[in-house]
């Protein structure tokens, strides 16, 4: 039976290829919230408009 610690040990800074993958990831998310947020204050001034 394998020790999980030595497992562990193993696979300590073994992401950098992932590094890459995580940079779009949060390049992504970020546009997202960018927009999104953007659309809320729009939506909030269409209903201040239109609706008071």
């Amino acid at each position: 039976m394998k020790n999980p610690k030595s497992q562990e040990a193993s696979l300590q800074g073994n992401d950098y290829e992932l590094t890459e993958t995580h940079v779009d990831i949060y390049n992504g998310y970020t546009v997202f919230m960018k927009w999104g947020t953007i659309s809320v204050i729009a939506i909030l001034i269409l209903m201040a408009t239109f609706l008071l």
